[in-house]
């Protein structure tokens, strides 16, 4: 758990066709995080954390339009679980599979918040899998992530809504591929 605050938290303000001027505000920054994992077996391994958060500008009138605002690019809430299964294919060779999820709730990516430059929830679901020796000195696998091909931002505004039109940049669409991986 924890608990922060900010006196002359320092925002940056768009000007239309002019450089961003900075503005002072109060903030406060609260939440909890929490993560387990578990061995349940040398087969099964699980994990699973989540956090929330709270972190805007106060809510004081000395604060114009940000007032009460979510600092930008943190989530109210946000989560991941996953595990790996591993099944002998040999006394050597292992075969495993490793899918996880992750989940974030909306979020602004600018201050003052505004629609425009937000993201609402967001969910993606990944995975890898493959085989490895039993040491796990090798792997040959393959992954997806994105299994299912969300489409969701990774940042909005930037530098373009210094100019009143927002770049947008979007996240990964699914993306499929193989990988070696040899420790030494």
């Amino acid at each position: 758990a924890y608990l922060m605050k900010y006196k002359d938290f320092q925002i940056s303000v768009p000007q239309q066709g002019a450089p961003a001027r900075i503005e002072s505000a109060d903030a406060t920054n609260k939440g909890i995080e929490a993560e387990i994992s578990a061995v349940l077996s040398p087969q099964v391994s699980l994990f699973a954390n989540g956090a929330y958060i709270d972190a805007r500008v106060n809510d004081d009138a000395r604060f114009g339009v940000f007032a009460g605002d979510r600092f930008r690019l943190q989530p109210e809430w946000q989560a991941a679980a996953g595990g790996t299964v591993r099944v002998p294919l040999s006394g050597s060779i292992q075969l495993f599979a490793t899918p996880t999820i992750t989940y974030r709730s909306s979020l602004f990516f600018e201050l003052p918040n505004n629609p425009v430059t937000s993201q609402g929830p967001v969910t993606l679901v990944n995975l890898r899998a493959g085989i490895e020796d039993r040491d796990g000195r090798w792997q040959l696998l393959g992954y997806a992530t994105n299994l299912f091909d969300k489409e969701y931002l990774l940042d909005a505004g930037n530098t373009g809504g210094a100019f009143g039109i927002p770049t947008f940049i979007r996240g990964l669409p699914r993306l499929f591929g193989v990988e070696a991986v040899y420790r030494f």
